[in-house]
């Protein structure tokens, strides 16, 4: 992947890197039981424990990625974290993995499709990626519904490293996306 110059666009969200000062929103986010049931259980219970996971794990996440990873979502109007969307590395596949958790407060009022379609026009323009994939619990069907709305296919199934189970596994052709 080239290194981006910018950020993800959208009309009523702001992309940011994640900072320290974030640890209670993750601990809120990563507490959370859908996220545990549907993407992990992180051991996030505590805010020491996400500033901890901030520090040793999402920073040097995007270090390693040459500046992807998953932003902070923020409303542009009062600049509150409402989520997390971005691209994913992830051993096991050909291709980064669109990746989003939204906090349940801030569902249900399209923040995810929103931050999703940046995020393809992102890597399409600023990445120069023509393809993309993502991988979701199989029960986890509001997901599944959101990508096959924005143009992802399903893919089968896989089994990933570090990822417990089977995940469903859509794949996007961003060029034939708008």
């Amino acid at each position: 992947m080239l290194k981006p110059d910018g950020m993800p666009q959208s009309p009523r969200l702001r992309f940011r890197l994640p900072k320290l000062s974030d640890a209670a929103f993750y601990q809120s986010l990563m507490s959370d039981p859908d996220y545990i049931r549907f993407i992990a259980d992180r051991g996030i219970t505590s805010i020491e424990a996400a500033r901890a996971y901030i520090d040793e794990k999402v920073l040097p996440g995007f270090e390693e990625n040459e500046g992807v990873g998953l932003w902070i979502i923020a409303e542009k109007d009062s600049d509150d974290p409402v989520g997390l969307c971005g691209l994913v590395v992830r051993d096991g596949l050909d291709m980064p993995d669109l990746g989003y958790a939204f906090h349940k407060d801030h569902r249900g009022k399209g923040y995810a499709q929103e931050a999703a379609k940046a995020i393809i026009a992102f890597a399409r323009s600023e990445l120069g990626l023509s393809q993309l994939c993502a991988i979701t619990h199989p029960e986890n069907a509001r997901s599944s519904a959101l990508l096959m709305k924005i143009g992802f296919q399903p893919n089968g199934q896989k089994s990933l490293p570090k990822i417990e189970g089977i995940a469903d596994y859509f794949v996007a052709d961003l060029q034939s996306l708008s």
